[in-house]
Formats: structure tokens, C-alpha cells, sequence
């Protein structure tokens, strides 16, 4: 009786719960749950870029493949610094970036695009 209470120890203490979440596979879940932006000016020699938010500019460094377009439509976390997953609506596809900074005037944006592209 008592090696069969401490198997039964051993194997619930073996099993540990972790919770796991699925990256979104619907786009508009994507978009629901991410901030939106509009592509304002983009660096077609880097690939860096400039995105308007609600809340300002923010300078995203291109770490994908991909370079959008101006105007295009993308949605991300572009409060938060880091590398992050953007998805471009406009040309339906994601890509990798790092928001560099965020909450920027335009003049602004235009100085840290500039020195994180010609340093």
C-alpha cells in the first residue's frame, strides 16, 4: 500500500501543467488583438521604416525579407520595443522587426531612422 501511494506521488508530481498558446492563424484575430499602423516613409536602401500609430511615429528596423510599401497597412505590438512579428494586411504577408522607438514627433522619427540606418 504504501508503494503503490508513492508511485502515485511520483506520477502526478511528473506530470506539470504548462499553458501553451497558439499563435492566432486567422489574420483578423491577428489584427484584432495588434495595434494598427500606417507605413508613413520607408528606407527602400535598408528597409527600415517609419509607422504611424495612434499614439505617434514609431521606427521599426527590418529584420525579414520583406520591405512594405508606404501606406501599407501592418499591425503589431508598436508601443513595445524589441523584435517582434508584423503582418502587413496591405500585402497580406509577415515579416520581422525590431520597433527601435515609439511615441516619436515626426522630426523625430526621421532622426532615429537616421541613425539606425547611416551609423
Amino acid at each position: 500500500l504504501y508503494l503503490l501511494g508513492f508511485l502515485s506521488v511520483i506520477l502526478f508530481t511528473a506530470c506539470s501543467k504548462s499553458d501553451y498558446i497558439t499563435p492566432p492563424n486567422n489574420e483578423y484575430d491577428w489584427m484584432r488583438t495588434h495595434d494598427k499602423g500606417t507605413v508613413a516613409y520607408v528606407d527602400y536602401v535598408t528597409g527600415n521604416h517609419i509607422v504611424e500609430t495612434y499614439g505617434g511615429f514609431s521606427v521599426i528596423e527590418s529584420w525579414g525579407s520583406y520591405i512594405p510599401r508606404e501606406y501599407d497597412e501592418v499591425y503589431a505590438y508598436f508601443s513595445s520595443r524589441g523584435i517582434q512579428t508584423i503582418y502587413n494586411w496591405t500585402g497580406n504577408y509577415y515579416t520581422k522587426g525590431r520597433v527601435v522607438e515609439s511615441w516619436l514627433s515626426w522630426s523625430d522619427a526621421l532622426y532615429v531612422l537616421d541613425r539606425i540606418s547611416y551609423q
